[in-house]
């Protein structure tokens, strides 16, 4: 057994009496049963069964003893995550993804996102498909009227992604506006969020085989990572299963090695900021990751984004989580187009069609991506993008004309050489 590199050196300088949240890793979950059998004096807050673990409470002078527990794989910290997204002042309208021409909406896409809940009483995305869980129960309020306007991290990414706010002057309407949510709201009242919170959906997902095609994690932690914590390890598990999900670089920038977990994770499309002007952000996280991969893997618009809720709301955000938001609205709509893309068939579509930024690859990635530019690549963009059902009927309809026009021309001849004889 060993505990995590990262974590031992973290710990090496502190006091015995020192507390750490932290999480037991085990080979199987048969080896956690006989640990807990073994120690039953033991007080846990929780398991998780995807990767068999278990997270409590222990001061440091414990976890050194626990090291020698031939049981436990891996005893690592269980790390606190932060939302990526900071409020702004300044007042910029973002039009770049609005009028794409695009024919697909997302529709059928099941978006998963994990936050602090999204609240559909905004007329933005009140008429989206949504299922919620509540992963830490229901949240409760002292006053039932302040929910309707209390807009969460999660109500802006869902907002960024699918709003259906329309109005005569800005003509606003979301990337991937038909898409449905799965929302894991892992909100709490001291609105800290930990790996196990996350570990948990990914039990949730497994456990009840609750079908996803994209999840946006939208936390990350502030050290950085080498993609081998258990939260990482979880990521590139589920990735395997055939789930696209995305993560903000994080807005711990503009040094190198400020992408925590799960942005360093290896299958994790990792998404940093970019300005109008397609600068990277000094907030944008930078690789590479520990391990020295690099890492985000490319990058969005995320800086002074103007996103409106309702005819009287809007909210001016700027975070690498707004980048990442972009992102999954762009892969839902590839994902519509076909359903059975994977991981790496996105990161080969990206590849082939992004836009270099002139940047450090560890700033950048791949650097940028327009919407066009990836229909293209797919052979669907030309002067407008026409799905394969509307093709389909114009072919049909231009046969028919064709036919018509060809009687007519074949009966006038008729007739007139009949008649000329």
């Amino acid at each position: 057994m060993t505990i995590y590199s990262l974590f031992k050196e973290k710990i090496t300088s502190q006091p015995k009496n020192q507390q750490y949240r932290v999480i037991f890793s085990f080979k199987d979950l048969s080896n956690r049963e006989k640990f807990l059998e073994k120690n039953k004096d033991l007080k846990f807050l929780g398991k998780i069964d995807f990767i068999p673990s278990l997270y409590l409470n222990l001061e440091k002078a414990q976890i050194i003893n626990y090291e020698k527990e031939k049981l436990v794989e891996k005893i690592e910290e269980d790390q606190i995550l932060f939302l990526s997204m900071l409020d702004v002042l300044e007042v910029l309208e973002i039009n770049d993804y609005k009028n794409s021409q695009i024919s697909y909406t997302g529709k059928n896409i099941n978006v998963g996102i994990i936050d602090d809940g999204i609240n559909n009483d905004f007329t933005a995305i009140s008429k989206i498909n949504t299922k919620q869980y509540f992963l830490n129960g229901k949240v409760k309020i002292n006053n039932p009227k302040s929910i309707k306007k209390e807009i969460t991290h999660g109500t802006i990414m869902a907002s960024i992604i699918s709003n259906q706010f329309k109005n005569i002057d800005d003509n606003y309407i979301g990337i991937a506006p038909n898409v449905n949510y799965i929302d894991f709201n892992i909100s709490n009242s001291n609105q800290e969020y930990y790996f196990s919170d996350i570990l948990q959906v990914f039990d949730k997902i497994i456990g009840e085989n609750i079908n996803i095609d994209i999840l946006l994690i939208s936390l990350i932690t502030k050290d950085c990572s080498d993609g081998k914590d258990i939260l990482s390890l979880a990521c590139d598990l589920l990735v395997d299963k055939g789930i696209i999900i995305v993560c903000p670089a994080g807005n711990f920038g503009p040094e190198s090695y400020t992408i925590g977990s799960p942005g360093a994770a290896e299958k994790i499309i990792t998404i940093g900021a970019l300005t109008k002007n397609l600068a990277v952000p000094n907030f944008s996280g930078r690789g590479p990751t520990l391990d020295e991969r690099t890492k985000p893997d490319l990058c969005l618009h995320g800086s002074n984004i103007s996103v409106p809720l309702s005819n009287n709301l809007r909210v001016k955000v700027s975070g690498t989580s707004v980048s990442a938001s972009i992102g999954v609205g762009l892969i839902a709509l590839i994902k519509e187009f076909d359903p059975k893309m994977v991981y790496n068939d996105i990161i080969d579509l990206i590849k082939n069609s992004s836009i270099n930024l002139n940047y450090d690859l560890n700033a950048q990635g791949l650097g940028t991506v327009k919407i066009t530019d990836l229909f293209k690549e797919l052979d669907l963009y030309h002067e407008k993008l026409s799905s394969y059902n509307y093709l389909a009927k114009r072919s049909l309809t231009l046969s028919i004309e064709f036919l018509i026009v060809f009687i007519i021309i074949f009966y006038f001849f008729y007739f007139f050489n009949s008649w000329q004889f």
